[in-house]
């Protein structure tokens, strides 16, 4: 309960400053309605109108599969009314189980979406509303950690559970900052060199693009510019120049896939493609993704590194994890890159223990933050 109500404090007092006279809307799925009971609670103590929706797993996966499109895409006038009357929206991640992809109709998967920040004609008008009234939106991935989808990634859950607690509860105002500096770095440079002890020996340009940034703490301008955030947080990444990578990319964590697990995964580049590839383990898993991508599906796409103290790797969020480094190939437009692919798929790994050096500034070194 300690642990809950240390939850309940980030998520209404830092990430979301909820101040009296506010109204704050808080959806829930079933698993979580007691988080979002102790949510309600404390946004009232503090002067705040609180009210909770709840979606049950069964009725949206049914309405999925039974209610005709048409009628999914709408946004219910009532549910539109609402959302003009909320100042801040906190919705909390699921279902409880893992989105079994194939009993959905193709063309209704883009309606699975939970995030609020992909596209679909439902979230388009939604955010259209919460982005004109400046709605502050937090989404809540704690609540990713169930039983059900342990079972399925070969994770233990209480260890997963606890990892994505401790993420939630580091100091998410100091990622905050060190995101903002690590992505005047990153904007500024112009080479990049990332190593690790475990054969990882990559050299690449940037491009100048504009770094993607994930924090938790979220701002009037945030919700301004219609940005939804997540807790738990801390990562940069963008895009570099999509033919420049040379070297050796060497994944030493281990990375879950809908319950396997591929070990040692390693890349070698050339200009940029992915020309050789191995593993210890799991090699099909990562021969699939390549086999049901079509396009730039080789091709260096992003690099990224982690912020977040309290996350480790080995379970859902290595991207966000302190001292690690990302190396992502294949679609990459969503950064703002140039690499085109089925659905812009891509595929990612974090390495630990990471040395990166960008221009003459060494900004990690064997995991070890150095700005």
């Amino acid at each position: 309960m300690q642990n809950l109500s240390e939850l309940v404090h980030q998520i209404v007092e830092v990430c979301l400053n909820v101040k009296d006279g506010e109204n704050v809307w808080i959806h829930s799925w079933d698993h979580t309605i007691d988080l979002a009971s102790e949510v309600a609670f404390a946004c009232r103590q503090r002067g705040a109108q609180p009210f909770i929706t709840l979606v049950t797993e069964n009725y949206w996966e049914r309405s999925l599969l039974e209610i005709p499109k048409k009628l999914l895409e709408a946004l219910p006038s009532h549910e539109a009314a609402a959302l003009e009357q909320t100042n801040v929206f906190i919705f909390m991640l699921g279902p409880r189980s893992p989105i079994d992809w194939d009993k959905i109709p193709s063309e209704k998967r883009e309606l699975a979406n939970v995030w609020y920040f992909d596209s679909n004609k439902y979230l388009e008008k939604w955010r259209n509303i919460a982005q004109e009234r400046s709605i502050r939106t937090l989404g809540i991935e704690y609540c990713l950690a169930t039983r059900e989808r342990a079972g399925t990634l070969g994770l233990k859950y209480e260890q997963w559970k606890e990892v994505m607690l401790a993420g939630c509860l580091a100091d998410q105002k100091e990622i905050a900052q060190k995101v903002v500096q690590l992505t005047n770095i990153i904007r500024k440079g112009h080479e990049a060199h990332v190593q690790t002890p475990f054969g990882t020996n990559l050299k690449f340009k940037l491009a100048g693009r504009k770094p993607i940034v994930s924090d938790s703490v979220v701002s009037k301008e945030d919700a301004a510019d219609g940005i939804v955030k997540f807790l738990p947080s801390g990562c940069v990444e963008v895009a570099a120049d999509e033919n420049s990578a040379e070297g050796t990319v060497v994944y030493d964590a281990s990375i879950p896939v809908r319950g396997a697990k591929i070990e040692g995964l390693t890349l070698e580049f050339k200009r940029g493609e992915v020309v050789k590839y191995s593993a210890q383990a799991g090699l099909d898993t990562f021969e699939n993704y390549l086999k049901s991508t079509q396009g730039d599906v080789k091709k260096f796409g992003f690099f990224g590194m982690g912020l977040n103290p309290g996350l480790k790797h080995g379970f859902t969020q290595d991207d966000k994890v302190l001292g690690g480094a990302t190396i992502g190939i294949g679609g990459n437009e969503d950064k703002g890159g140039e690499n085109k692919t089925t659905e812009n798929r891509h595929w990612w790994a974090s390495m630990t223990q990471a040395t990166v050096q960008i221009d003459k500034e060494l900004v990690l070194k064997n995991g070890v933050q150095s700005f």
